[in-house]
């Protein structure tokens, strides 16, 4: 601040530090008991969400709290404090497990007055009939510094539709996308190129059908109805070609004239993916099962000649262990690294013990399992990159940030049981920390757009939602 008196010119800086009280369930005499009571050191109550040590984006939308009390209190004290702000709020009992959300505009002055830094969730629960003394629970976790920006196409299987969802936009809820509401069939293998302009599906279930690609502006299609089948289809950072994969292995398709040729057929190939340099297509080679519920394999990368529009000879990046194989790749938004899921047993599809893991795309380093941002037999399927990296301070600078994320079945706190419909969880990855040999991930958390009831897969991420004209 500066001022100017009788010719003379100051200046000073401070902070502003903002204390807020948000209406909450709990009687508007709540504040006063907590005033007057002192702590029971004997017991505590346990915070159940968020997890511990994670990283949150700050432009999560809404954010909850969790906690158990064996006591059975009736009344809580929930307190959010980090940088420049502290929320509290007044809560009444919902029995031994309670929860309070934090609505949008809340969540909204928490995350930008504590953006990057630490932030402490405590909770403080007290019998309002003999208001003497109070116990609590606390931890902490952190606000990340950048956003997690661009758009979300998944398949929501409640309503049996594709859905998206635009983290720019987060007052505005996810939106059906395709088919069109009243319209049926089931399009859930779906595509999104990098830029968000076209998006591919594959109708009904099974393992082989027919397929097509929309142009998102006005949802035209680009193949002629029924021209097409295919399991598993990948789009051409530059939007011109589509890559498929078939019984017979991996084919290419111009999407300008809607030809397709074989680019592979020396062995069954599926859920492909291309590098955003455009000259890589990393995928799953299966030996047993099928393209969809595949129980051997390993994962391959294909070398593709944008001139001549062919592929060199399958290198193996990660080969089959025993009766552990990989699947499900997905290339990070810089082309350095490659997200897949790993299982022991079973098929591909909705593996209840599937992994996360992480490799190097070009094969330098051995594969490092992202265990803290797993949940035990919860079915952990469909790791997905988000299609920008951001930076994270440290105390010597800045780390860079690749968040991806998973369709899980895991507890969502204390509102919902393990084994419930999958639902897109969202964690960090640390590529610094990983060639270190330090932690690479955190603990993950789940996207605050979905319902409960509805079960969600298959988020696959593009640079912008385009609007539909």
């Amino acid at each position: 601040v500066s001022a100017i008196f009788d010719g003379l010119i100051d200046s000073e800086t401070f902070e502003v530090f903002v204390t807020q009280t948000v209406t909450g369930t709990a009687d508007p005499s709540a504040p006063g008991l907590f005033a007057g009571a002192t702590a029971d050191p004997s017991q505590m109550l346990t915070i159940a969400y968020p997890p511990p040590g994670a990283m949150i984006p700050p432009n999560l939308g809404e954010m909850d709290v969790h906690w158990r009390d064996p006591t059975g209190k009736n009344v809580y004290e929930v307190t959010l404090s980090g940088g420049f702000v502290t929320l509290k709020t007044y809560v009444a009992a919902l029995g031994t497990a309670t929860w309070h959300t934090l609505a949008a505009e809340h969540w909204a002055l928490l995350s930008s007055g504590a953006r990057g830094v630490d932030l402490t969730v405590r909770v403080r629960g007290l019998a309002s009939a003999s208001p003497t003394t109070f116990i609590e629970g606390s931890e902490t976790v952190q606000i990340a510094a950048e956003s997690v920006r661009g758009g979300i196409y998944y398949w929501n299987t409640t309503r049996a539709a594709i859905m998206r969802y635009d983290m720019t936009a987060q007052a505005n809820p996810p939106e059906q996308f395709y088919p069109a509401v009243g319209e049926t069939g089931c399009v859930g293998c779906h595509a999104v190129s990098r830029d968000g302009s076209v998006v591919a599906f594959r109708r009904e279930g099974g393992n082989l059908n027919y397929g097509n690609a929309l142009a998102v502006t006005g949802l035209q299609k680009k193949l002629a109805d029924n021209a097409q089948q295919w399991n598993f289809a990948a789009i051409h950072p530059d939007n011109s070609e589509m890559f498929t994969t078939t019984q017979s292995g991996l084919h290419r398709t111009d999407l300008a004239t809607g030809t397709t040729a074989p680019l592979y057929t020396g062995g069954r190939i599926a859920h492909p993916d291309v590098a955003a340099n455009g000259t890589e297509i990393v995928a799953t080679s299966l030996t047993a099962g099928n393209e969809v519920w595949t129980s051997a394999s390993s994962l391959v990368v294909f070398d593709y000649d944008t001139t001549t529009k062919t592929v060199g000879a399958p290198r193996t990046l990660v080969p089959q262990t025993g009766t552990t194989f990989p699947y499900y790749p997905s290339f990070s938004a810089d082309s350095t690294w490659v997200l897949f899921n790993q299982a022991a047993s079973g098929d591909s599809y909705d593996n209840a013990n599937a992994q996360l893991w992480v490799t190097k795309a070009d094969g330098a380093s051995a594969p490092i399992r992202l265990g803290q941002a797993e949940a035990a037999a919860s079915h952990d399927s469909w790791p997905k990159w988000t299609p920008f990296v951001t930076a994270e301070p440290t105390t010597t600078g800045s780390e860079p940030v690749m968040w991806f994320t998973v369709a899980s079945r895991r507890p969502f706190g204390v509102r919902s049981a393990a084994n419930q419909k999958p639902q897109l969880w969202l964690a960090p990855f640390y590529p610094e920390r990983a060639l270190a040999g330090q932690p690479a991930t955190g603990p993950a958390v789940r996207m605050p757009f979905q319902l409960l009831a509805q079960g969600n897969h298959i988020a696959q991420w593009a640079e912008e939602i385009v609007v539909i004209q």
